[in-house]
């Protein structure tokens, strides 16, 4: 089954009009463009549908997923992990103690090492949240069939690494003309 692309929205246009005077590589433009409105359209749906009705903010169901999934973690881990500063992890993980959610454990051998875990509570709220979340992302990839969802992963895995290479070497490590090799 043949799909038509959809209709390029009204904002799209007006931006894509007005770089391309200027010169722009519009097809990287797009691609960027889409990704960054698409991902955040997506998280606010699934956060409005799941985590804000369980009183969590996004970074705070980040963090508790995290720990359910890896289990205890330093804040110097889950600031890694989540690739955020260790201030914004010390400031949700306040929250979330507060809420009853997480504890902190104090090391004792080297009492400036703080490790987080999760409360049963913690637990018990992040299965929950979870279950819905994941009833939102089959729907969100409901748009795809299975063999396009897949493909789609691919190219994301690939535009990921991509990045985090341009990130540590800059742009001089990438023609803008030449598509990178696989």
């Amino acid at each position: 089954m043949t799909r038509q692309a959809p209709i390029i929205p009204e904002a799209e246009q007006r931006f894509r009009d007005f770089i391309a005077a200027r010169g722009a590589d519009l097809d990287g433009q797009a691609l960027v463009f889409n990704l960054s409105h698409t991902a955040r359209d997506v998280l606010a749906a699934i956060d409005t549908a799941a985590v804000h009705p369980a009183g969590l903010t996004h970074a705070g169901y980040v963090m508790l997923m995290t720990l359910w999934i890896f289990g205890p973690r330093e804040t110097r881990e889950l600031a890694v992990d989540q690739r955020v500063t260790r201030g914004a992890i010390v400031n949700a993980v306040h929250t979330l103690q507060r809420a009853g959610l997480v504890n902190r454990v104090r090391s004792v051998v080297d009492r400036r090492l703080v490790t987080v875990e999760l409360t049963r509570a913690g637990r018990g709220l992040i299965e929950r949240v979870h279950n819905d979340w994941h009833q939102w992302e089959q729907a969100v990839a409901s748009a795809l069939p299975r063999n396009e969802q897949q493909e789609f992963v691919r190219m994301l895995r690939v535009v990921a690494e991509h990045v985090q290479t341009l990130r540590k070497t800059g742009l001089r490590s990438v023609s803008p003309s030449q598509p990178i090799e696989e």
